[in-house]
């Protein structure tokens, strides 16, 4: 069972480390929108500017069964909402960009028209606005094909493998966010903002462990290959255990009560063991399939070997550590006439707020505040 808190009531003096800034978010995309809610968890007015009909994201899949696009809700937990029409409401459009510290965009947001020397302009893109990819858009398939991470993973006897979910687009919003939050540091001494750029393509490439690295001083390159360690995939009787067994062979083997295998002239050392490794894991597979999954962990780490169970999403949010950790709160719009459930946090500052505070804004809600924002420009 889940267990959820509600969104704690702030002391007036708690702080957030971004309060004051203003930001108007006018990016479509997983990034950039993603980068929009990281700044309005430590404390930034964030200002989803939607188009006619809603920013994409409302569309996107799946949904709730009001028709509510759950990726839209993590995206925009914390922000409040203007639906724009950038050809009639000039003048809106004006104060906001006058007002803003920072102004998330990408390549479908209106002209922003004159931005001020002090806001930070962050632009966030599929590819760098300089180079022959520059006009190229790409989805989440498209960055793992042409980053060299999707050539480096999986099995060297089979296709390689996408990866899940998009990973390229969450790293490319904290790269935008941690860009804005330096240059915001740097307008402190100089007084000017900057214009930054943060691509899915070089986040992507950035993510490739030590690949790029590697290659550009030896020129030898990862690519997918046969795992050479002791490693064990077993499904049990519930769920799949993952084994990594460099050392601790006996204890392998009283887990899955094959004592007989300990002095079995085939494992006796650990280069007998790598040769015979497939074999070894058959044979394991047998007496897994009738056990417990935590139950095999529980044996194998009482050994000292590195073992855990496949978590399941359920098992992740229901878990003691989560529970513990308070990682799931329901939150309030800002009207207060409905709540959602959010993550709480992402980073932890131990003075001061970060938390999402209200629930993801519905179409347009916010026109008051953002003309209370605007006016602030006059």
């Amino acid at each position: 069972m889940i267990k959820l808190q509600r969104m704690r009531s702030l002391s007036p003096n708690t702080q957030s480390p971004l309060s004051g800034v203003v930001v108007l978010d006018t990016s479509e995309s997983i990034a950039g929108q993603y980068a929009g809610r990281l700044l309005a968890m430590h404390g930034a007015d964030v200002l989803l500017m939607e188009p006619p009909g809603g920013t994409r994201t409302r569309t996107m899949t799946p949904r709730t069964s009001d028709a509510d696009s759950y990726l839209f809700r993590h995206l925009n937990q914390g922000k409040r909402s203007v639906a724009l029409d950038p050809s009639t409401d000039r003048e809106l459009l004006r104060g906001l960009v006058k007002r803003a510290d920072v102004i998330l965009r990408g390549p479908d947001s209106p002209p922003m028209g004159s931005v001020p020397d002090s806001a930070i302009d962050c632009e966030v893109r599929d590819f760098p606005t300089s180079g022959p990819y520059r006009d190229w858009q790409g989805s989440e398939l498209i960055h793992y094909a042409l980053s060299g991470t999707m050539n480096a993973t999986g099995d060297i006897t089979r296709k390689p493998i996408y990866g899940v979910g998009r990973r390229s687009s969450y790293a490319t919003g904290t790269s935008a966010y941690i860009t804005v939050v330096s240059a915001l540091w740097e307008r402190r001494s100089s007084g000017r903002g900057q214009h930054v750029e943060a691509t899915v393509f070089e986040s992507l490439a950035a993510m490739g462990q030590n690949l790029i690295s590697q290659y550009s001083y030896n020129g030898t390159a990862e690519t997918r290959a046969k795992y050479p360690g002791f490693l064990a995939m077993l499904q049990c009787k519930d769920a799949w255990v993952i084994m990594f067994a460099i050392r601790g062979w006996p204890t392998m083997c009283r887990v899955f009560g094959l004592e007989e295998l300990i002095d079995d002239p085939r494992f006796l050392t650990s280069g007998d063991r790598l040769a015979n490794w497939e074999a070894a894991v058959e044979m394991f597979r047998g007496p897994a399939s009738t056990m417990l999954a935590d139950d095999v962990v529980a044996q194998a780490q009482a050994g000292r070997v590195s073992a855990e169970r496949v978590s399941s999403l359920s098992d992740l949010v229901g878990s003691q550590q989560w529970s513990a950790r308070s990682m799931l709160r329901t939150v309030p719009s800002t009207d207060g006439q409905r709540e959602e459930v959010a993550m709480s946090r992402i980073f932890t500052n131990s003075s001061a707020d970060t938390e999402v505070r209200f629930a993801s804004p519905c179409y347009g809600d916010d026109v008051v505040f953002a003309q209370s924002i605007a006016g602030e420009s006059k």
